[in-house]
């Protein structure tokens, strides 16, 4: 601990550090950013500049730092499982980014782990603090729309530029690249938490945009949820259009539609004939999700201080991070299905 505050070490400084470091900086009366690490050593020093840290470019450098008690890591995909057994093997509580890890027995092992050292854990799934989630939420359990009966969802974004560099990891599935490994997370985690588990699996994957690697570019997931509801849940990365995702719950009485490219962003309808709906207040309309005030960037910082004051009031994280584990169940299935052309069960 840094002197009466908590110690915070981040490693991996791509895309979403910067929002989980803002994060920490909007609590700064209960933490320090002691240390930044990244194999890009100047990378590292130019955030320890920023945040007034200590740069490096070795994981293990920086768990032998006494003054850090959580460990943030924001690595590729494939590095997650070591990296959050080194972790947790130091004694370190840890906050680690979607997915938990590449296999749905490793994402347990590390869940395992976590509660064998008495570590606070949780997987930094932005989905569970998005406003207009949590405004759906509230809709869905007071019933106001019935039962669920069918649920879509889309993911839009644009990898394209990166896709084409060939130092990129998420160009191979052995590193844990692959749109449905990588969204995938993000929708069916939001399906278990608002509509329950899933029954069956069945997915599509193709490369609208071929750029020389083995990954998809869109996909599509479809089946059955444990309640029989229909679902559907598509991604793309080579979309021309904002990084956006958009929600669509149909029950017996009524729907309800998030869209974080809509203002507003959520609205409820009661019946066929409910042209006009109802708008959910308290959501704003923040369309630029990467800065201030944008939708995504505000659930990042948001999780990342109820992780915080998860250890400081001794409660659990509001995110289990097995319900994070079961979503690389459901993406395990979904690759399955594609490999026997058939629908897979996945209880």
């Amino acid at each position: 601990m840094s002197g009466s505050k908590l110690g915070v070490g981040i490693v991996g400084l791509g895309l979403i550090a910067k929002s989980h470091s803002d994060g920490y900086q909007r609590i700064k009366e209960k933490v320090d950013l002691v240390g930044f690490c990244d194999l890009d050593i100047n990378r590292a020093k130019k955030f320890a500049g920023d945040y007034q840290g200590t740069a490096y470019d070795n994981l293990h450098d920086l768990l032998k730092n006494p003054n850090i008690d959580i460990v943030d890591v924001i690595l590729p995909h494939h590095l997650h499982y070591e990296a959050a057994m080194d972790v947790l093997n130091a004694g370190k509580h840890l906050i680690i980014e979607k997915p938990l890890a590449k296999t749905y027995q490793k994402s347990k092992d590390i869940c395992d782990k976590a509660d064998e050292m008495g570590k606070h854990f949780m997987v930094a799934e932005n989905t569970r603090f998005v406003k207009g989630y949590i405004a759906a939420e509230k809709i869905l359990r007071e019933g106001v729309i019935g039962e669920v009966n069918h649920v879509r969802t889309f993911l839009s974004s644009n990898e394209k530029k990166r896709l084409t560099r060939p130092d990129y990891w998420g160009r191979n599935f052995n590193e844990g690249g692959g749109l449905i490994n990588d969204c995938g997370p993000h929708s069916f985690y939001l399906l278990k938490w608002l509509v329950g588990e899933f029954r069956e699996v069945r997915a599509f994957t193709t490369q609208v945009f071929p750029l020389g690697v083995e990954v998809e570019d869109t996909a599509e997931v479809i089946g059955k949820l444990s309640n029989g509801a229909h679902f559907i849940c598509g991604f793309t990365s080579t979309s021309e259009i904002p990084h956006s995702e958009r929600l669509e719950i149909y029950g017996t009485k009524g729907g309800i539609i998030v869209d974080q490219m809509a203002s507003p962003v959520v609205k409820m309808f009661t019946g066929h004939y409910d042209f006009y709906g109802k708008e959910s207040e308290g959501v704003p309309f923040g369309p630029d999700g990467w800065n201030p005030g944008g939708w995504h960037y505000e659930s990042v910082v948001d999780e990342v201080v109820d992780f915080i004051d998860s250890i400081l009031e001794n409660r659990p994280p509001t995110i289990n991070p097995r319900d994070c584990a079961y979503a690389i169940k459901v993406i395990e299935k979904a690759y399955e299905s594609i490999n026997t052309d058939d629908f897979v069960k996945v209880n």
